[in-house]
């Protein structure tokens, strides 16, 4: 029987089998034949392989590949400008670990892999960055955060905020430290901040903490104007509470829109559950580190010049915004009355508003009010005003109806464009109550009445600079007061010999209040010395010699202290002689020993040597600060502390004079040495950009 002829895919198959059959058998010899060169291709292969997975490995981990979605690059461009711009993205963006590094290229290799075979890129990141990323080694240790630091001259603490429960919620490193503004990256901002602290529940009345659990007592001269410097020494030490003053200085409630879940959320079932605060706060602030400004709208935490900026408070912004009390109110902000410069009253100037004097928003304000800041030496004051008032607007009147009258049988535009300025200004004294700004009111009838003189043809003389007497304006009282002194009360009575003389003793009306001690030696020095003892005036000196008035220094009497008094070392002061070294010398001859009077002359040489010292040393300090200042737009709290310390310390061992207790005097020296290098150093820090830490003591 006849063999059947092979079909087509049959010859194909036995084709195939037979190349693949006789390659192998090639391939094998060839490979025997060739061992050593298969082994050094593959090798070469592998290592290829490696050196460009470990690239392509490294390369996804880079800022670079990471700007590669479009959303990326904002964040990349500020991690650039940032001071996080030498620590790589992994670094934060992975938690620490081996295995946590693995998962993290895992869930990242996803989501690239997706958008390359997609072409989708995901939406908007929010990156929860673990509280183990910022405190592991190399970074920010826990240990290093135990100190306070200086935030818009609020004193934080981290371990406080982080270690502890802060109203029932866990907080986090992120918390804080936000992407919140755009072009900055990990920025601390005071939004979530103001959210914690002022934010109130329905059981709440108040706020949860007070001014003093985060800002510093206020120190230091503040130059409000440049009329005026404001101090907030005496006011603090008087107890009054910063609410006083610094009121309307929250706005917002911080609520929760009702959109606020749709922005990450859009299943029914989440949108539609009740849940707790407790639960909420957990979930996204502690588990997934969510901003709290991303729920919350924002709370709003400033001292605000409400009238002095044009803004009006929302308890009065019903009735101020339709124009009531707007006389009032330019008055108080000292603006829009004719022939005088703007002069706004002194609580307008460092922001207190309305309510400050009336605090029922309504009516008269009671002297209350001003006992509060001022104690009873304004009780009387107010009234005088009125009274001061009163008197001017009559004098105006008289001379208002003398100038229309000389006006009758003359037409002069220019005069009568004067007389209508000067009514002008008479009804502006009216509309705004001249009482709410003494000052602007008196300059404002002085110009006007030299005006009305001018339009009935009378010469009102050469202008004169204003001056502002004490006695006539405001403390008319002020002769029958006596005022503590020392051991003993003042009596202004017998002191008072005119308007000018409460200069004699008392600083300009820029420097209000202060007490200057000048001429007191003429009488006090000489047989009129009547109650007045030496430590009436030489209280500097008098604490030196009993070793005590440094703060944080214990008490240290000059071994002479108690056993020898101010005139034995000093006995020609009576005569008006302010104790020459000479005559000092020659006292203690009288007591010790031939060498103890070249002592007392070392003494004296270490005095002008610290008066020599010193005397550079806080001008060059003040401008420094004052630099700052201008540069960050506010008042530096920290460095204005500190400074204030060292120059009370620095103005006590001077005017107290080294040489009544040199021992004590050696330790205060020392004190305003270190904290001179201490504000040294924070000046530094500060003048290169970095935060100031307060070092524990």
């Amino acid at each position: 029987m006849a063999e059947k002829p092979a079909g087509t895919f049959s010859h194909l198959y036995g084709l195939v089998k037979a190349f693949l059959k006789d390659f192998y058998t090639e391939s094998k010899e060839g490979t025997l034949r060739h061992r050593k060169g298969v082994v050094l291709f593959l090798a070469f292969i592998l290592i290829c392989f490696i050196v460009i997975g470990a690239a392509l490995f490294k390369l996804s981990e880079t800022p670079f590949f990471c700007g590669v979605c479009h959303n990326m690059q904002v964040f990349v461009d500020s991690w650039k400008a940032s001071s996080h711009r030498h620590v790589d993205c992994i670094a934060c963006h992975y938690k620490p670990g081996f295995i946590n590094h693995v998962k993290g290229k895992w869930k990242d290799g996803q989501l690239s892999l997706a958008y390359f075979i997609t072409g989708k890129r995901p939406t908007k990141p929010h990156a929860e960055i673990d509280d183990a990323s910022c405190l592991q080694s190399g970074c920010h240790k826990k240990s290093d955060l135990k100190d306070a630091i200086i935030f818009k001259n609020v004193a934080f603490s981290h371990p406080r905020h982080i270690e502890q429960m802060m109203r029932q919620k866990q907080l986090r490193c992120t918390t804080c430290h936000s992407q919140i503004v755009q072009g900055t990256h990990m920025i601390v901002t005071d939004v979530e901040c103001f959210i914690c602290h002022f934010y109130k529940t329905k059981d709440q009345k108040d706020y949860v903490t007070g001014c003093g659990s985060c800002h510093f007592e206020a120190r230091g001269d503040i130059k409000v104007s440049p009329r005026f410097t404001f101090n907030h020494k005496r006011y603090v030490a008087r107890g009054i509470k910063c609410n006083v003053c610094h009121t309307n200085v929250v706005s917002g409630d911080g609520r929760i829109p009702e959109f606020a879940c749709l922005q990450c959320h859009n299943k029914r079932e989440i949108l539609e559950a009740k849940y707790t605060p407790e639960t909420l706060h957990r979930n996204h602030v502690t588990t997934h580190k969510v901003e709290c400004f991303t729920c919350h709208s924002p709370i709003k935490h400033k001292i605000i010049g409400l009238h002095y900026k044009a803004e009006t408070p929302e308890a009065c912004a019903e009735c101020h915004r339709a124009g009531l009390h707007s006389g009032e109110a330019s008055m108080y902000l000292g603006k829009g009355a004719r022939f005088v410069e703007e002069w706004p009253n002194r609580m307008a100037l460092i922001n207190m508003d309305c309510n400050v004097c009336h605090k029922d928003a309504v009516g008269k304000p009671g002297l209350e009010s001003c006992r509060e800041c001022h104690g009873t030496l304004t009780d009387t004051m107010v009234n005088n005003w009125k009274k001061v008032l009163k008197e001017k607007q009559a004098e105006l009147t008289k001379e208002i109806s003398a100038a229309k009258a000389s006006l009758e049988s003359r037409s002069n535009a220019a005069l009568k464009k004067k007389l209508d300025d000067a009514v002008f200004n008479y009804n502006f004294i009216l509309r705004g109550n001249g009482v709410h700004n003494i000052v602007y009111t008196m300059r404002i009838t002085e110009a006007t009445k030299r005006v009305l003189l001018e339009v009935q043809g009378k010469s009102p003389g050469k202008p004169a600079p204003f001056k502002l007497v004490c006695a006539s304006v405001c403390h008319t009282d002020i002769a029958e007061r006596k005022v503590a002194f020392g051991s003993t009360s003042f009596p202004h009575a017998m002191h008072v010999e005119g308007d000018d003389s409460c200069a004699k003793c008392h600083s300009p009306y820029a420097e209000h209040g202060k007490t200057l001690y000048k001429g007191c030696s003429e009488c006090h020095h000489g047989e009129g010395m009547g109650k007045v003892l030496c430590i009436d005036c030489h209280r500097s000196e008098a604490a030196m010699f009993a070793g005590k008035g440094v703060k944080g220094i214990k008490t240290m009497p000059d071994s002479m202290a108690g056993k020898v008094s101010c005139r034995q070392c000093h006995p020609d002061a009576k005569q008006g002689k302010k104790g020459e070294l000479a005559l000092v010398k020659n006292t203690c001859s009288g007591c010790h020993k031939k060498g103890y009077t070249d002592l007392v002359g070392e003494w004296a040489g270490r005095q002008k040597n610290l008066e020599a010292k010193y005397a550079q040393a806080l001008p060059a300090l003040e401008k420094d600060i004052e630099g700052i200042e201008a540069k960050e737009g506010r008042h530096s709290v920290p460095l204005r502390a500190a400074y204030d310390e060292i120059s009370q310390d620095i103005r006590f061992l001077l005017e107290g004079n080294w040489s009544h207790n040199p021992a004590y005097g050696e330790v205060v020296v020392k004190k305003i040495d270190g904290n001179l290098e201490s504000l040294k150093s924070m000046l530094t820090t500060k003048q290169a950009g970095k935060p100031i830490i307060l070092k524990s003591k």
